[in-house]
């Protein structure tokens, strides 16, 4: 005898069919699912019978798993949770000629361009800086940081951070031995 895959057969994934489970499917089952309940709270009312009680209290089970399923299939259509939904970015540091000094939505799709954009605003304005201090760049790196969203559990952008170290320009130090000054003769030179 062949050893076959076992398949549910149940409305809720298509009477048996692989694959996954339509919006359409699971609203049709959470309505007669409901109907259900509703006739057995009808019945409760009348007859007070126990065995109604945990009949509509494994119905509301079903439909609340149910609803849960829905909720995650119009989740993925959508993209985004209500967490990601609402993220917003806003710049924390001190330099006032950045962008994103409010709070901005950006879509998903674009925020790591849009923090790496951010984050070389940070490293052009850092060597202008330096250029105009007259200090030289030991080291400047950037790092893009990544969270977990609670809620959906995909990975995100969560930031950004520019680092740069800079120090005094060393003095050159000139040694004079065998050259001739060019200073010489400018100043005053008289001969008595």
């Amino acid at each position: 005898m062949p050893i076959n895959p076992i398949t549910n057969a149940s409305p809720i994934n298509g009477g048996g069919k692989t694959g996954a489970v339509s919006e359409t499917d699971l609203r049709g089952t959470i309505e007669r699912l409901t109907k259900e309940r509703n006739k057995y709270e009808k019945e409760q009312e009348r007859s007070g019978d126990a065995l109604n009680n945990k009949k509509i209290k494994d119905l509301e089970n079903r439909i609340d798993n149910l609803q849960k399923r829905l909720d995650k299939i119009k989740q993925e259509d959508d993209g985004e949770c209500e967490t990601c939904k609402n993220r917003r970015y806003q710049d924390e540091s001190d330099d006032p000629g950045v962008s994103f000094k409010s709070a901005s939505k950006i879509a998903p799709g674009a925020v790591e361009a849009a923090v790496r954009g951010h984050e070389q605003e940070h490293v052009t304005r850092n060597q202008a800086k330096a250029d105009r201090e007259g200090r030289e760049i030991v080291y400047q790196s950037v790092v893009i940081k990544h969270a977990i969203c609670p809620e959906c559990g995909k990975t995100y952008v969560s930031g950004g951070e520019t680092t740069t170290v800079t120090r005094s320009k060393p003095v050159e130090e000139r040694f004079d031995v065998g050259l001739e000054d060019d200073d010489k003769g400018k100043l005053l030179n008289i001969v008595a």
